[in-house]
């Protein structure tokens, strides 16, 4: 996260919550992603490494491809090397003194349009952000994106900010994996929470 004091104007919980339907829209799911924020300029100078240094491998039930036998391993062999060869390049960069900022798991509120994430400061309405975020897909992809502060509001357990983001457009290929994701995020949580329901049962009285 970037190194800042605390600002911005903190926004009321309903008007917050009606300025975050405005930006996000109605189709959103809840997660926990890999997330890293900087300033534009940040990402100009080249002070982060825009990479994981871990694959991510999820279960089969997060994706909409193809089966086990069907998977292209050529992919995710290639992905898998693509993320060892900056691995070596984070720790280069480590060695010789350079500071390197890496993802932080968050739990996030995420749309086509935007994303709500916590912060342990406010920003000024309207200030620019470069977001990487990391995507639960197969194979792993990393949203590289810019985006606009919309609003701010002191997070439900009062300790963190809430932070509103509005996306900057995004290319067309990348817009429609965000969606596919959410479509199979969304789902999941659909099956979980049919598992979690509990079930009527009957009850003879007398």
């Amino acid at each position: 996260m970037p190194e800042r004091t605390p600002s911005g104007k903190l926004l009321g919980e309903k008007e917050f919550s009606a300025r975050k339907r405005e930006v996000l829209g109605d189709f959103t799911v809840f997660d926990v992603l890999p997330l890293v924020i900087q300033s534009p300029e940040d990402r100009n100078a080249g002070s982060l490494v825009p990479r994981r240094s871990v694959l991510p491998i999820y279960p089969a039930s997060w994706t909409s491809g193809p089966s086990e036998n069907q998977i292209p391993w050529l992919v995710l062999f290639q992905s898998m090397e693509e993320r060892l060869n900056q691995m070596m390049l984070i720790l280069a960069r480590l060695s010789s003194g350079e500071k390197v900022r890496l993802p932080v798991p968050v739990k996030v509120e995420i749309s086509s349009s935007g994303i709500v994430f916590p912060s342990d400061f406010s920003y000024p309405e309207n200030e620019a952000l470069h977001l990487l975020i990391d995507l639960p897909v197969f194979p792993p992809m990393e949203m590289d994106v810019l985006a606009r502060v919309s609003a701010c509001a002191q997070s439900p357990e009062g300790t963190r900010t809430d932070v509103l983001v509005a996306f900057d457009p995004l290319p067309s290929g990348l817009r429609d994996q965000l969606l596919q994701y959410i479509v199979v995020r969304q789902r999941e949580e659909i099956r979980q929470g049919q598992k979690d329901r509990p079930v009527a049962t009957s009850r003879r009285i007398g």
